[in-house]
């Protein structure tokens, strides 16, 4: 059935601010919409036949914040939640696929807070002011990898706020760790420096794991996620699968969009398949073209013998399952 809806300027102020309480659903932030606009009437209706395409709602949900920042002027927030990691795990990818959220505000940059001992030195007033504008509806969300291997770094975020969210994306550890070699060899052939092979610094001369080795170090999940679980519980903390991420972006949205406690508003047709370089780009509801991330994604990796990667394998499936036993989840890692 058409749902109708009109509501008439002159509401008394206890209405407006029981309105403002409910913007949050959809007719709701029509309500709030509605309040503040100068026109002595305002009324809409949907019905099944209605012709809205799939972004709509987005766009109504994002007029509807816009039109509230007139009442709540935008100010930096520090973070309710942190995209800790994993470092090649697909991080940036997230990111720029959450910021498509209307309530969603992103740092554009790693801000590198927590790790780094000299920006952490300059205090929170430093890190709030490398937040983004936002209002009290949206929710602020940075994103440093180097934050989930810092040992530092979950005390750190915990004393600033117990209650954040924490936000971690995990691929297969070797594919992983390959992506990470890659990355270190390609930066370092643009500094015309060599990078001995991966076999050499994947194992030691023993043939046991080479754990001071950081690519390979990074996929040991259970030992970094150890030090996050004794200071924040489970259910803060989201651990998304990045495989699944990479072929079907949407699943792993829907996801979070529970667990940051927001409506699901980012749709298909916002998220672009790009088959030159394999992965998808995303495109804002009012934007006609898609962003797609840097050059330095999507490269090939490089090829790595696979009796390596199995022997990588074999002695990562230890960690895996210690890892699965903390999530209280599992993979299909080989």
């Amino acid at each position: 059935r058409p749902i109708t809806a009109t509501f008439v300027y002159g509401w008394r102020c206890d209405m407006i601010a029981w309105c403002g309480r409910v913007a949050v659903l959809s007719i709701g932030s029509l309500c709030a919409l509605a309040l503040i606009a100068t026109l002595p009437m305002f009324s809409f209706e949907l019905s099944p036949d209605a012709g809205i395409t799939s972004t709509q709602p987005l766009m109504m949900e994002a007029q509807s914040i816009r039109a509230l920042a007139k009442t709540s002027p935008a100010k930096r927030h520090f973070p309710s939640a942190l995209v800790i990691g994993v470092r090649k795990g697909g991080t940036r990818a997230l990111l720029d696929a959450l910021a498509l959220h209307p309530r969603i505000k992103a740092a554009r940059r790693e801000v590198h807070y927590f790790d780094d001992e000299i920006n952490f030195k300059k205090g929170t007033e430093w890190y709030l002011q490398q937040m983004p504008l936002s209002t009290e509806e949206m929710i602020t969300i940075e994103k440093t990898p180097a934050y989930f291997t810092n040992r530092l770094v979950p005390e750190r975020v915990h004393r600033m706020n117990p209650a954040m969210k924490i936000i971690l994306i995990v691929r297969e550890p070797v594919i992983r760790a390959i992506s990470d070699f890659t990355q270190v060899y390609y930066n370092r052939l643009e500094m015309n420096k060599t990078l001995p092979e991966f076999s050499s610094l994947a194992f030691t001369r023993e043939g046991r794991i080479g754990m001071t080795y950081k690519p390979v170090r990074n996929s040991i999940y259970e030992l970094h996620l150890s030090p996050w679980l004794r200071l924040f519980p489970l259910k803060q903390i989201l651990v998304l699968d990045g495989d699944a991420f990479a072929k079907d972006p949407l699943s792993q949205l829907r996801i979070a969009e529970e667990f940051l406690g927001i409506s699901h508003l980012i749709q298909t047709d916002q998220l672009i398949f790009d088959p030159a370089k394999g992965f998808y780009c995303f495109r804002k509801a009012h934007l006609s073209k898609a962003k797609c991330l840097g050059r330095s994604k999507g490269r090939p990796h490089r090829e790595i013998d696979n009796e390596v990667q199995r022997q990588l394998s074999k002695l990562l499936r230890p960690h895996n399952r210690a890892f699965f036993q903390m999530i209280n989840r599992s993979f299909d890692w080989q």
